[in-house]
């Protein structure tokens, strides 16, 4: 399996927080997809996907996280680092985005 590019964003990387179900609508429109694509590509419901994409649906499971990046082309990696930093976003109890 070849690796994959990280998908860069300029106010990620300059450090300023954006939620992890933005990062993935971002993903997603760069690749041209609607949200019911994700869905038939990575079984989760087209519900689930919108509910990602709103931060309603936290991603936080690992088997989730990892068939997320997978179905976007995004390494795994990559994508547990965002979860990772809302999970200290919401931790640190600071909601400016």
């Amino acid at each position: 399996m070849a690796e994959l590019e990280p998908v860069r964003f300029d106010d990620v990387d300059a450090g300023v927080f954006v939620p992890v179900g933005v990062l993935l609508r971002r993903v997603r429109d760069r690749r041209g997809w609607k949200q019911y694509d994700v869905a038939d590509r990575s079984g989760f419901s087209p519900s689930f996907v919108g509910g990602v994409e709103a931060g309603s649906r936290p991603v936080r499971r690992v088997p989730t996280i990892m068939r997320l990046a997978d179905v976007l082309d995004i390494p795994r990696e990559q994508l547990f680092g965002w979860v990772v930093a809302e999970v200290e976003q919401e931790e640190s109890g600071d909601e400016r985005g």
